[in-house]
């Protein structure tokens, strides 16, 4: 499951790295275009399209790196055994919250089908598909976290070592 994940996030960091180039270039262009009198009409709902996509894959990347908001400033005071419960239950929740916007963006991307993109004349399910396909890949990094976290439940904790559990930083 670890190389699976990794090569995952490999090609997540690279599609985010186009994307992003993407947008900034089209949004360039766009405004260039716009000065000279002859705008590119499709370029927002375009940069929009990827937009959604590039924050999804950027939610999945910090996810594997551990690199979401966290509080964990009493968590830390507490005996290693209770931080490995606390982490456990929160990957447990995370995933639930993950299964919750996987069912309601597929949900939403069915009922997005018919609508389009009033300038690329394309469905606006393309834009919603990003939540239930990167919300799969999401709960495929928590397993594995919940996997590294089961393995290495009686090992003593660091601070790294919460952080390369089922991470992608632990590939060295």
């Amino acid at each position: 499951m670890k190389k699976i994940n990794r090569m995952i996030a490999k090609v997540e960091i690279a599609v985010g790295v186009t994307i992003t180039t993407s947008i900034v270039l089209l949004v360039f262009l766009a405004a260039l275009t716009r000065t000279i009198r002859h705008p590119i009409i499709w370029s927002v709902d375009f940069a929009q399209l990827l937009f959604v996509w590039m924050s999804m894959i950027g939610a999945d990347v910090a996810l594997k790196y551990k690199a979401h908001i966290g509080v964990d400033l009493l968590v830390k005071r507490l005996p290693a055994k209770v931080q490995k419960i606390i982490e456990m239950l929160t990957y447990i929740l995370a995933s639930v919250f993950i299964g919750f916007v996987i069912y309601w963006g597929a949900t939403l991307c069915i009922n997005n089908v018919l609508r389009q993109y009033q300038t690329l004349h394309i469905s606006y399910s393309y834009s919603t598909a990003a939540v239930p396909v990167i919300g799969i890949l999401m709960l495929f990094t928590m397993a594995e976290q919940i996997v590294e976290l089961i393995k290495n439940w009686n090992s003593p904790i660091t601070d790294d070592s919460l952080k390369e559990c089922g991470g992608i930083q632990s590939e060295e």
